[in-house]
């Protein structure tokens, strides 16, 4: 529903954003008075809810002067009003003084996403609004420095911003937008708002043309930083673990998977299975009532039983004291089961438990063999603990996401596949994450929240205690999030909001599996580059010499000229036709002369002229390979500075020297791009 303009023009006064001089008028003759009123040049407007782009229709007509052009004029729109079937009573003449712009037209917009809220949109604006992509967005309010930094981030900041000698505009532009901003705490039910265009004028900014919608229950998301934050020790590092729903009969259901991945990985806790009636299940003891439990003595129980019997499972782990449990069973709000699913959640609340699911794979904590989870990655003989965590949504994708993370070396601190979030959402993991020391980088798979405001503090928290946080968002199309609502029953939401909202909230979006392990690989190996940091590259190549050197420019890395002393002291290791300037080739020598490699690497590390070194090494196949590749381990292990390491050769020519740089913990990409692409993503803040 669209706001009458004077409701519309009171909102403005009370957020103090300035408008044009203007009067609304109710036929020819008031138009016509107000003309003369201003007594310069106007612009008159037919006003109408039914009208959103007066422009297309000819409700517009600007430079008015006089008052037999302005009766013209109003005439003319009086036509169109019933040409155009308006309401006789809906519609008026709105009378404007005709504002020069001193510069571009401005747009600035509202909306209420069903995810995060209130966002504010600036760009580009007029007519062609549609046609200019650039624009910066953030969730409301922000502050007026918050809002200059987004035009800065936008073609149209470089225009505002002092271009050929004009004033610098950004500061009286940001203050409107700040002030437009605060517009949803005025108007909470406002949906969305256009100021299209806001021009420039030698007195400063002014809205132009303006259109607010509303609906009467709208309510914006949101979350005031003051979350539960849930203790998942119990679920994430049991000392004991009680599995319901395993079967007698040898077949394979996902209880009896947990219980051989529990005993093949080495879980030394105790393990116990409720059954009615076998006395022993897959090796482990078993109750044939959980109330025959000592209360107490179960950290953590896996439900994997039909869904209608889950509350009932719940229900008697709560009466022993219980505090986490994993409901590994599908058949809830996915299909459509909401009952089923809110009397899981109401027994879990009422006992105090932790709930992980339902329709979750499970998780796993590989360091203490904790893999109550039925996905088949954990068949992999080895799984490499470190402190990279991954939390995803889908149980499958997160589960080959883990396996090819521990196929590339990748240890994994935590892994959470936390199905419908009926009870615990992906910001309450995050919220764990943030404390939990054995995690230093994040890695989620989101398809959608329902309180985008408590994932974004979440993700604040997580930033707090110095921890990245990488995000690959599914169902970023219309098509995929369709898909997405018929997984899992999220809200998929904007994805141009989505990636706008947290890449502002410290988070680092990305657009593929690859990029994220990428991310987390190096996330895990190095602390990350400094934004803009000076990097030294060194080859065995000069064309790939280039290649890396443009590639550092397109992600903001500096490739600085190094100083006469560094030139000379890396003259006195290598040939005197080998470039040492930055980026510095070793040349062919390198093949006789292996060693040469390594202190290159070291005296560039040692330099006090760079942040990082980038190693491309090419057609470099084994044994010379695995020689190189030693010479690395050894800098790399010396230095506290990031190495970032590319090797564009078959793998299985260069099988042993990749391999000593797996053993010592060093990412290698096969491609200079995935490498300095990975780099950008850990940036440091």
């Amino acid at each position: 529903m669209l706001v009458e303009h004077d409701d519309l023009a009171a909102c403005f006064e009370a957020a103090g954003i300035p408008v044009t001089r203007e009067r609304l008028a109710g036929d020819v003759d008031a138009a016509v008075a107000a003309a003369a009123e201003f007594g310069v040049p106007v612009v008159l407007k037919l006003i109408s809810p039914a009208l959103v782009h007066k422009s297309d229709v000819g409700a517009v007509i600007l430079g008015v002067r006089g008052a037999d052009a302005a009766r013209e004029a109003a005439q003319r729109l009086a036509s169109l009003a019933v040409e155009l079937e308006l309401d006789t009573a809906g519609w008026r003449i709105l009378v404007q003084e005709m504002v020069e712009s001193t510069t571009l037209e401005i747009f600035v917009g509202l909306k209420l996403d069903e995810t995060f809220g209130h966002v504010v949109v600036v760009g580009a604006g007029g007519r062609f609004v549609e046609l200019l992509p650039d624009r910066a967005l953030a969730r409301c309010p922000v502050s007026a420095d918050d809002a200059a930094g987004m035009l800065r981030s936008t073609p149209l900041g470089k225009a505002l911003g002092g271009y050929r000698g004009q004033r610098d505009m950004i500061g009286e532009v940001a203050e409107v937008v700040a002030a437009t901003s605060r517009l949803p705490q005025i108007r909470p039910d406002l949906v969305e708002l256009d100021l299209n265009p806001l021009v420039i004028t030698d007195r400063g900014p002014v809205v132009v043309d303006a259109r607010m919608a509303v609906a009467e229950h709208a309510t914006a998301a949101g979350d005031d930083g003051s979350a539960h934050i849930w203790d998942l020790t119990p679920m994430l590092d049991p000392e004991s673990v009680l599995v319901v729903g395993a079967s007698a009969s040898g077949a394979v259901l996902p209880g009896n998977r947990v219980l051989t991945y529990l005993r093949e990985h080495g879980y030394a806790g105790r393990v116990l299975v409720a059954h009615p009636t076998a006395t022993e299940i897959d090796g482990y003891p078993t109750v044939p009532k959980i109330a025959d439990i000592p209360s107490g003595t179960v950290d953590l129980v896996c439900i994997a039983v039909p869904a209608a019997g889950c509350a009932e499972v719940v229900e008697q782990c709560g009466a022993i004291g219980v505090p986490a449990a994993v409901v590994l069973s599908s058949g809830f709000s996915e299909i459509g089961a909401d009952e089923l699913e809110r009397d899981l959640v109401e027994a879990a609340r009422r006992h105090g438990i932790a709930l992980c699911g339902p329709n979750t794979v499970g998780i796993m904590s590989p360091d203490k063999h904790v893999q109550v989870c039925f996905s088949q990655a954990q068949s992999m003989h080895d799984l490499p603990s470190g402190s990279v965590a991954l939390v995803a949504q889908s149980g499958a994708l997160g589960g080959s996401l883990a396996s090819q993370a521990w196929e590339r070396g990748i240890g994994i601190s935590r892994f959470l596949s936390v199905g419908n979030q009926a009870m615990l959402g992906i910001s309450d993991y995050l919220n764990y994450l943030a404390t939990d020391d054995a995690t230093e980088t994040i890695g989620v798979v989101l398809e959608g929240v329902s309180d985008g405001g408590a994932l974004l503090a979440a993700i604040e928290r997580v930033r707090a205690a110095g921890k990245r946080v990488l995000i690959l968002k599914v169902g970023r199309t219309e098509v995929g999030a369709r898909a997405v609502q018929s997984h899992t029953g999220s809200v998929a939401g904007d994805y141009t909001v989505y990636r706008a909202v947290l890449e502002r909230s410290g988070a680092v979006p990305v657009d593929s599996i690859t990029e994220l392990l990428d991310g987390l690989a190096l996330g895990n190996a190095t602390s990350g580059l400094p934004d803009g940091a000076r990097v030294g590259i060194v080859s065995t190549s000069g064309g790939a010499c280039s290649m890396i050197a443009d590639l550092c420019d397109q992600y903001g890395f500096e490739v600085p000229t190094f100083s006469t002393e560094l030139q000379a002291r890396l003259g006195e290791v290598l040939p005197n036709f080998a470039a040492i300037a930055n980026p510095v080739d070793v040349t062919g020598r390198v093949a006789t002369e292996p060693a040469i490699y390594g202190r290159t690497l070291e005296l560039m590390l040692e330099s006090d002229e760079i942040d990082a070194v980038a190693v491309l090494v090419t057609t470099v196949a084994d044994p010379m390979a695995e020689e190189i590749a030693t010479e690395v381990a050894r800098q790399v292990a010396a230095t506290g500075k990031p190495v970032i390491v590319a090797w564009t050769i078959a793998r299985e020519l260069a099988a042993g020297g990749l391999g000593i740089l797996r053993a010592a913990g060093i990412p290698v990409f096969d491609d200079p791009a995935r490498a300095v692409h990975a780099a950008s993503l850990v940036k440091r803040s």
